[in-house]
């Protein structure tokens, strides 16, 4: 095992290597390429988001063209960071928690029931002064531009037998979370023990009883077929995932006022188009894994959980500044 996941590093390394020097010394027509990388599978908001963009470059007389590395195809989201600090890859679209590695201010955005919900209040926040300044930490902190917010919704708990309806179900459950620091800390707080793992480990850790649990939004669960080894999904709604589009500053900037505003137009309507979808599927497959028949839906004790998890709240609270976590939480 040790020896594959070694050779899949290398395998990545050497990819991103490639497409660096392609990038980077290619000739000047094709610096006209845009690059993306994502973790998602098709028919998932982000995956769908940057397609759309494609699209809309290719039909735009800008002379841009955009390719697409989903699916984790050059590492997980850390490595993907990296590649785009590095300028192998022009941009990307990754999570809040993969990204506070870098940008340690970004995780304010994890804190735990922070969101009220997953269509609007997120929105008031990222597209504000209060995402601008959050952004503009980030530019500080690693050199990335975040231009732009998309949504990975509304996290919610899925256990491979018993439900969660309250913080005694979580305790001593072996869960997988993102490799976060805030998203360790808060289900440590709850009991459970939080096991940080790469996203494409979990459904083979879930079939293995590596893990008990996992957490993702339900378009994640429906998609990755989660459902298959977890069917127990508690709407637990503990963290709004936000994913920020970050753009490596260069590259941006050696595009003509011509390709920049077909790039902007585009990234505006798929950064719409990416939002409405996150929202309506969230519907749609919630609807779907109810008639599937498969799995046991649970409405948990949420006010119960966000009590027991209010120490996690104010170490963070008080890390980030107590009057700009308020602001956030208190956005209209």
């Amino acid at each position: 095992m040790a020896l594959v996941s070694h050779a899949a590093g290398v395998l990545r390394a050497g990819a991103a290597v490639l497409l660096f020097a392609s990038v980077m010394w290619a000739p000047a027509a094709s610096a006209l390429d845009i690059t993306a990388s994502h973790v998602n599978p098709p028919g998932e908001p982000t995956y769908e988001a940057f397609r759309k963009m494609s699209e809309a470059l290719a039909g735009s007389d800008a002379g841009l063209r955009m390719r697409i590395f989903p699916r984790g195809q050059l590492g997980d989201e850390q490595d993907i960071i990296e590649q785009v600090r590095l300028g192998a890859i022009t941009m990307a679209s990754v999570s809040t928690a993969a990204l506070s590695a870098f940008a340690p201010s970004v995780g304010v955005l994890d804190i735990p029931f922070l969101m009220r919900d997953h269509d609007r209040h997120p929105w008031v926040v990222a597209d504000g002064p209060l995402g601008e300044r959050i952004a503009g930490n980030v530019q500080r902190e690693t050199g990335l531009v975040v231009i732009g917010w998309w949504s990975a919704g509304m996290r919610h708990v899925f256990t491979r037998q018993t439900p969660v309806r309250g913080p005694e179900d979580l305790a001593g459950l072996k869960i997988r979370v993102i490799q976060s620091q805030v998203y360790t800390d808060t289900f440590n707080g709850l009991g459970a023990k939080a096991t940080p793992m790469p996203y494409g480990e979990v459904y083979t850790a879930l079939a293995t009883g590596t893990v008990d649990a996992a957490e993702n939004d339900v378009t994640g669960y429906r998609n990755m077929q989660f459902f298959e080894q977890a069917p127990e999904l508690s709407l637990t709604g503990h963290f709004f995932l936000f994913k920020p589009v970050i753009v490596n500053r260069r590259a941006i900037e050696r595009l003509s006022a011509t390709q920049r505003e077909a790039f902007d137009k585009a990234f505006a309507e798929a950064t719409a188009y990416q939002r409405q979808l996150s929202a309506s599927l969230f519907l749609s497959d919630l609807q779907w894994l109810k008639d599937n028949g498969r799995i046991n839906i649970t409405t948990p004790d949420r006010e119960a959980l966000q009590a027991a998890v209010k120490p996690v709240q104010d170490v963070y609270s008080q890390r980030f500044g107590r009057d700009f976590v308020n602001a956030i939480r208190n956005a209209q």
